[in-house]
């Protein structure tokens, strides 16, 4: 009876080195897929998050969802004339066996702009909803809107084209707006996801003028 409690005990030691062993090698991977993503898009790579993402803006609704809030793998740099900061962003909810970890592709442009507080959460992702952002106030195109209807029609408008590709949130706050997605993307997805987000960003520009003339600002 021993015996088979010592082999059943070491089969799971096995079995839990193998799956860290894993993770590692696919962490590991993924970093130097990205590493090489930078480099090709002119931009710096950190493992770790040199700018304290998840308390640098507070106004951004995923920086107080749940708790343990986490962002590495960073990306960042100017891009086309744009502040760019892309990682890969997570935070828990729930404790103990109800513990559920939520991760996320996260970008982070500052603009030359001022922008209205607007939140626009994807509807394929309501399921990935965080709880700060529920109770929506309207609905625009694929997304799911609180804050300035007006702008978010707006947004939409300039962003069309990257929510075609994939379900992706958008949050305004003052000059920053954030985009992030529920898949994390694989590095080759990057450059196409920046690329698509500067063109969302410079139809916005003239087209955001006259909504912030008409006072709908942060």
């Amino acid at each position: 009876m021993q015996y088979v409690f010592l082999v059943i005990l070491l089969g799971a030691l096995a079995v839990g080195l193998g799956v860290l062993g894993w993770l590692g090698f696919a962490q590991r991977r993924r970093r130097r897929g990205l590493m090489r993503a930078a480099h090709h898009m002119g931009l710096k790579f950190s493992p770790e998050d040199p700018f304290e993402l998840s308390q640098r803006y507070p106004g951004f609704v995923l920086a107080s969802a749940g708790h343990s809030q986490r962002a590495e793998n960073v990306l960042y740099g100017q891009h086309r004339g744009w502040l760019v900061r892309l990682c890969d962003y997570s935070f828990e909810t729930g404790h103990g066996t109800q513990r559920t970890a939520r991760r996320y592709s996260l970008m982070v442009v500052d603009t030359d702009m001022e922008l209205p507080a607007t939140l626009m959460w994807h509807i394929q992702d309501a399921a990935q909803i965080p709880l700060e952002a529920a109770g929506p106030a309207a609905r625009v195109g694929p997304w799911l809107v609180t804050g300035e209807v007006a702008f978010a029609a707006v947004l939409a408008e300039a962003f069309a084209e990257l929510g075609e590709q994939l379900p992706v949130s958008i949050q305004t706050s003052r000059r920053f707006i954030m985009l992030c997605s529920a898949r994390r993307l694989r590095p080759a997805e990057l450059e196409g996801w920046l690329a698509s987000a500067v063109a969302g960003l410079c139809r916005l520009r003239p087209a955001a003028a006259p909504a912030l003339s008409d006072g709908t600002r942060a």
